[in-house]
């Protein structure tokens, strides 16, 4: 077994799909480095005039009456007139460089919000503003931020503040992109298969050789993105203890540091999961494209039809796009669904040992033996 998995490293060495799907990597960090620099992302002026906007158009929803505290506007009136004010003074303190200030009138919009949410004719303005739990992530961050007194903000385009925002942006990507890497796994072995005959072993050992071989590459295509990001430490390191708001069944707090080590985490677990359904695809179907549709139609499912998370949530397909439930996006439809990355770990870890049982139970008759 360990001479067919050097054997198999050496023929993954030359494959030229592997290079290609290196370059693929690199040419992803790089063009989200140019991205980030061509639309202003993370800057805060730019962000905020956006918000600006969306205030002024909330209230142009209503009839023009008096907002002050005594005059005959609605409370959800002068509730948003306050918002507005205050991001034209979060405008102010970017362009002045007042970090503090702006952190403190951050948290006085995140908490008029809250408010706002339970005022009559919410409903109303309710698209042009954040959610109820993506605002609950906002108080959270800004609390802490104030309270610990914090006078920096990060810079995006500083190593680890790109890492973080490329690890959170990442994850519908990585799957498609390892579903397309890893759906002909056993085809090109199918069709050259006297590389391999030579080496008496079961059918199920040999995928175990495959499947060490694709993590190994999974391992190095994670390398690049650190390496390729490697020339913004010119700019600055950033702070990895930089907090983080995320949702874990209720929002919680983490580092810079612990997002990204929690977003490896899931890309790893996720390419396992791929992998051997690719496998599985490839024994069944023999066709790479086919493998590919099926893989990019039950990930896209949740999306074209969002009730489905409603009556499955344990399908592990709901759990790929990790970026969107420890944002907590399922609570934003419709009909809201509480699910958490801690439950898809799970779910997924369980569907990676049910793919265990089936290829150990159905795959390993008979040997690969010499032609």
């Amino acid at each position: 077994m360990i001479r067919a998995f050097k054997i198999g490293l050496m023929i993954e060495l030359t494959n030229r799909k592997n290079l290609f799907s290196i370059l693929i990597v690199m040419c992803i960090v790089f063009g989200c480095m140019f991205y980030m620099k061509s639309q202003a992302i993370g800057d805060g002026v730019v962000e905020k005039r956006a918000d600006f906007y969306s205030a002024q158009a909330a209230l142009s929803k209503f009839q023009v009456v008096d907002a002050s505290e005594k005059g005959d506007g609605s409370d959800l009136y002068k509730n948003l007139n306050q918002q507005k004010s205050a991001v034209a003074l979060q405008i102010a303190t970017l362009k002045f460089e007042q970090p503090p200030l702006y952190f403190e009138t951050s948290l006085r919009i995140a908490n008029l919000r809250e408010k706002a949410f339970d005022l009559e004719e919410y409903e109303k303005v309710a698209e042009l503003y954040p959610s109820r739990i993506k605002n609950a992530m906002d108080q959270l961050y800004y609390t802490f931020l104030v309270e610990s007194g914090s006078e920096s903000m990060q810079e995006p385009l500083h190593y680890f503040p790109f890492l973080l925002y490329f690890f959170s942006m990442i994850g519908a990507w990585w799957y498609v992109f390892v579903s397309f890497y890893t759906s002909s796994i056993l085809l090109d072995d199918f069709d050259h298969s006297s590389l391999i005959k030579g080496f008496p072993i079961r059918f199920d050992q040999y995928i175990f050789t495959k499947c060490i071989t694709a993590f190994l590459y999974v391992l190095s295509f994670i390398a690049v993105i650190f390496i390729c990001a490697l020339p913004l430490l010119r700019n600055g390191q950033g702070d990895v203890r930089y907090p983080v708001a995320i949702y874990n069944g209720e929002p919680t707090l983490y580092t810079t540091l612990q997002y990204i080590g929690i977003g490896i985490f899931y890309m790893l677990l996720i390419s396992i999961f791929i992998m051997l359904f690719s496998i599985i695809l490839n024994v069944l179907l023999k066709n790479m494209y086919l493998t590919l549709f099926v893989h990019v139609i039950l990930f896209f499912l949740p999306t074209m039809f969002p009730p489905l998370i409603q009556y499955m949530p344990y399908n592990p397909f709901h759990y790929m796009n990790f970026n969107e439930v420890l944002s907590g996006v399922p609570l934003e439809l419709a009909v809201p669904v509480d699910i958490t990355m801690n439950v898809g770990v799970l779910v997924i870890s369980i569907s990676i040992g049910i793919m265990l049982f089936v290829i150990k139970t159905f795959f390993s008759t008979g040997k690969i033996t010499r032609a």
